[in-house]
């Protein structure tokens, strides 16, 4: 069987059965093969109120697979001589006033590859967008000032900061602001017309909607984005336009740099953990499937899931974009993966508890979406996914979004029906202190870290609690 009857008689019907047995918005998918081969499909819906389908030129929210664009751009300007991979960043930015005196020891280097001893983003400002021109020098600024929590150079931990300093570092060098630039420099010349980081350049009719909450819906006036986060996460795409981006790389940069730039932007920088991203290079993700190396980055924003994911030495690569936060892209693009190199597909996963719920939560209430849950978990056959992931999944985008109306019911339920979760205190802690109420924050996150000393996420916001920090 070919590669392309294998999509189109195994793929294509896999994300068929699993868009409506998990009840997805929408999703978009791009494969290709033989390095220049390039198939696309959309399923579902742009927006489930007006059921406008989802296209291959529908555009996404790409969140943080944003940053590939990035680096390429930084690459450029590498190559051009403009910067030095190894040179400190404070010298490439005079404007800004640095807090902590090891920032003279930050390269450009440390900020591709999440070593830069910056901290993270604790609150993106979704809800409270900030849309001038000079958003992103302001909140580089911010950065600026922030403490770091290690030597440059000594550990990863990722960074959407890091990201922003980058945007700021490129649009200074050019002169000109950092949507313009990489527009110029990166996207048009891969022949991505549409793409664009600024949001109201996306027309109305192509633009993917957020789904929210349980069940997933699109809620007025929530959308992830604000220019101060713009290289880190607001790249808006099709996979259509992704299939060039991916044919680009899997041809070594072609149009985009020379080959020795793009070995030296894949080239690993250590270890980050996991399998799947097991080393970072320079903006990208290192790992293995199926015994060979993967290149790749995903993201995720308040509604939007995506992935992209390439396996260089086969030439082929996969796109997966996703209007919720429900959808299991890393499973749709491993399962993309198999299918162009040959490998036998199981079925697909079982729907999370939460799709049943949600109907019931919505109509009735949490009482009977709880008996429901529990007549779930204690029937003989295994019909729905019980884990904890499909109710984080649900919740964790409306309270980033500040929406935590939309978050309470769905807490609740989590809480009657799974008392014991570290991620149902995490994302009531977080909750409450969207709300202001910073004791009942604290309480929540301590019971969070005493169910999972494990959880970094927790105690890091515990710490920042109490001690009066901001990201």
């Amino acid at each position: 069987m070919s590669t392309e009857e294998r999509v189109e008689s195994l793929l294509w019907p896999f994300v068929e059965r699993l868009v409506d047995s998990w009840q997805l918005p929408g999703v978009a998918m791009c494969v290709v093969h033989d390095g220049d081969r390039v198939r696309t499909r959309g399923f579902g819906a742009r927006d489930v109120r007006t059921g406008d389908p989802v296209t291959e030129d529908t555009l996404f929210h790409l969140a943080s697979v944003s940053k590939t664009v990035v680096a390429t751009a930084v690459l450029q300007l590498v190559e051009a001589g403009e910067l030095d991979l190894d040179a400190g960043v404070t010298a490439y930015l005079p404007d800004l006033v640095w807090a902590d005196p090891r920032a003279e020891g930050m390269t450009v280097r440390h900020l591709l590859s999440h070593r830069s001893g910056l901290g993270d983003v604790s609150d993106y400002g979704w809800h409270e967008p900030e849309l001038d021109d000079g958003a992103l020098a302001r909140f580089a600024a911010r950065v600026a000032g922030w403490t770091l929590e290690r030597n440059p150079g000594t550990g990863f931990a990722y960074s959407n900061a890091a990201y922003e300093l980058l945007g700021h570092l490129v649009a200074t060098v050019a002169g000109r602001p950092f949507e313009d630039a990489v527009r110029e420099r990166v996207l048009q010349p891969v022949g991505m017309t549409t793409s664009t980081f600024l949001r109201a350049d996306v027309p109305a009719h192509l633009g993917a909607l957020p789904h929210l909450g349980l069940p997933p819906r699109v809620v007025d006036g929530a959308y992830p984005y604000t220019r101060r986060h713009a290289p880190s996460s607001t790249l808006h795409s099709s996979v259509a336009e992704l299939g060039r981006w991916t044919v680009a790389h899997l041809a070594g940069g072609a149009g985009l740099m020379s080959p020795r730039s793009h070995e030296a932007m894949w080239t690993s920088e250590g270890g980050a953990g996991g399998q799947w991203h097991a080393e970072m290079a320079l903006g990208w993700f290192r790992g293995t499937h199926r015994g060979y190396a993967v290149v790749s980055h995903s993201g995720e924003d308040p509604g939007f899931s995506t992935s992209l994911a390439m396996v260089p030495d086969r030439g082929v690569g996969v796109v997966v974009l996703a209007d919720s936060n429900t959808a299991p892209t890393f499973t749709l693009t491993k399962v993309a993966l198999d299918v162009l190199l040959g490998q036998e597909l199981a079925d697909p996963p079982l729907p999370p508890v939460t799709v049943p719920l949600a109907p019931v939560l919505e109509r009735s209430g949490v009482t009977p979406a709880a008996e429901l849950y529990r007549r779930l978990a204690e029937a003989d056959a295994e019909e729905v996914d019980l884990d904890e992931v499909g109710f984080s999944d649900a919740v964790w985008g409306v309270i980033e979004m500040h929406r935590t109306d939309l978050a309470w019911p769905l807490l609740e339920l989590w809480q009657r029906v799974q008392p014991d979760s570290a991620q149902m205190e995490l994302n009531t802690g977080w909750a409450h202190e969207i709300d202001g109420r910073l004791e009942e924050a604290r309480r929540h996150l301590r019971r969070a870290v005493e169910l999972d000393p494990d959880d970094e996420e927790a105690a890091t916001m515990l710490a920042r609690l109490s001690e009066g920090r901001g990201g």
